[in-house]
């Protein structure tokens, strides 16, 4: 039985893709008539995602101190670099790192880490962070103001109950376990900070400045999923994961999305982004054991 329900199901995920097509049938007559046209599939995304809860109408960033250490986590000529937190949902709330840099930003931009890597690996402030992770600190470097959120990560410290039995799985696949239940996702809640964010800097008095997202590994997935809901965000880079999503079975199951193949393959993504810029960087993802 298991293995012909194998068969069926490979079968059916090969077939997926020539499927989703006949779902699209889009309007390229215009910019506004194509977007209208895609305008369904980007709610069934937010819907199957769990993106759906309401964020508050005002978000600010608040600055994190204490009477030992300033919020001002580290500076220098080009830059300085802020500990912070901002309402995302009734509940729950972002933190991270803000860089501004010396002068007037160019651009706002938030950077999203892999869930194996923090906030000050992005930012430059840890001696042996991997090859590449500073992204942050270089887009700020360049003249933008950037926002990196902590994201959900691997790790199994907080996974169960200590008076009843810790288990050994990652935060991500235990929190979505319990989200996926109630149609809501743990990608859903990394998106819903992502675009807390962006409503925080689109509400700045005065700002018009373009918004982007840039995410390596799971903040890929996650930069792209937020770009591909919401229309505010003008210039998406992903690396680290963009490919076929056929062997989502190989995968980590926390990416285990209701019905997405049926609909959305990272292509189609790319499809709600577009006319948005969206940078496609062919690297080598995380090794997810």
């Amino acid at each position: 039985m298991v293995a012909g329900i194998d068969r069926f199901l490979i079968r059916e995920l090969g077939n997926v893709p020539r499927r989703r097509c006949v779902l699209w049938p889009t309007n390229p007559t215009s910019i506004k008539s194509y977007i209208e046209s895609v305008a369904p599939h980007r709610e069934q995304l937010r819907r199957i995602i769990g993106a759906v809860d309401s964020r508050p109408a005002q978000v600010d960033l608040e600055l994190l101190a204490t009477t030992t250490q300033p919020a001002c986590v580290a500076e220098d000529d080009t830059l300085a670099i802020f500990a912070v937190r901002w309402p995302a949902l009734d509940g729950i709330d972002g933190e991270g790192l803000l860089l501004k840099p010396r002068g007037e930003p160019g651009a706002c931009v938030i950077a999203v880490p892999d869930a194996d890597w923090t906030p000050e690996m992005l930012a430059g402030l840890v001696a042996d962070a991997p090859a590449g992770a500073t992204y942050a600190r270089q887009l700020a470097r360049s003249g933008c103001e950037v926002l990196v959120p902590t994201i959900i990560s691997r790790d199994d410290t907080f996974s169960g109950n200590p008076t009843v039995r810790m288990t050994n799985q990652p935060h991500r696949e235990y929190i979505y376990r319990m989200a996926y239940q109630m149609g809501r996702h743990v990608i859903g809640y990394e998106v819903q900070k992502v675009l807390a964010a962006v409503d925080h800097f689109a509400s700045r008095a005065g700002s018009h400045k373009p918004i982007g997202v840039i995410g390596y590994g799971e903040g890929g997935l996650i930069a792209l999923a937020a770009a591909a809901v919401d229309t505010r965000i003008d210039v998406t880079v992903v690396s680290g994961y963009f490919a076929p999503r056929e062997r989502l079975w190989a995968e980590p199951i926390y990416r285990n999305v209701w019905s997405l193949l049926c609909e959305f393959g990272d292509a189609e993504f790319a499809w709600l982004i577009a006319p948005r810029t969206l940078i496609v960087e062919a690297s080598k993802g995380p090794i997810v054991t």
